[in-house]
């Protein structure tokens, strides 16, 4: 499978090179893929459009329009990429199918290093752009690790709050157990 991204600079330009494209996929007998194939205004500060669409996904990367600071802390709107919304949601789907918050015969290690390597490659992967929009998907794990201390723990006598205490109180002590707590993610 192919993926191409073209840049123009005017509407008009971009029609054209799409009709190139077109014509020279029909030669070579392929064709593109209608639903998928678009043309993106990539919508900046200070420039006016009035074409709808603004926003593509891209190798598991969304970009779009977001509000930017300069280093003087300056805001203003950039065109910029982060994880897509299609990847938070295979990476949650993927949490999830583990089902591992009823791991209670496993300690807290060993989901540790059950889910090493795939933090790290999200992390290293997603954390390219934007590394702060990984944030909910890691508080979502740590929610996980409460409920599975909830369940693990007869103490808590399935407490939220004393288990949060504990899982907090933890999290402190061994900060170089998870990968996501090792890379900066230790306030998810």
């Amino acid at each position: 499978m192919t993926r191409l991204i073209v840049h123009c600079t005017s509407q008009s330009e971009a029609e054209e090179v799409l009709k190139s494209i077109k014509s020279r996929m029909a030669e070579c007998q392929l064709q593109l893929h209608e639903k998928k194939t678009k043309i993106v205004f990539c919508k900046k500060y200070k420039k006016r459009s009035g074409h709808k669409t603004v926003k593509f996904d891209f190798l598991g990367f969304s970009f779009q329009p977001r509000p930017t600071a300069l280093k003087t802390g300056l805001m203003f709107l950039g065109y910029d990429c982060a994880i897509s919304q299609s990847s938070k949601s295979k990476i949650l789907g993927e949490i999830r199918s583990t089902d591992f918050q009823r791991w209670t015969n496993r300690g807290i290690d060993e989901i540790a290093e059950f889910f090493e390597r795939k933090i790290i490659g999200w992390i290293n992967y997603y954390g390219k752009f934007r590394k702060h929009a990984l944030y909910p998907l890691f508080r979502y794990f740590d929610r996980r690790l409460i409920d599975w201390a909830r369940r693990r723990y007869k103490r808590f006598n399935r407490s939220f709050t004393q288990a949060c205490k504990w899982y907090y109180r933890f999290k402190r002590k061994n900060p170089e157990l998870f990968a996501h707590w090792r890379m900066g993610f230790i306030d998810a």
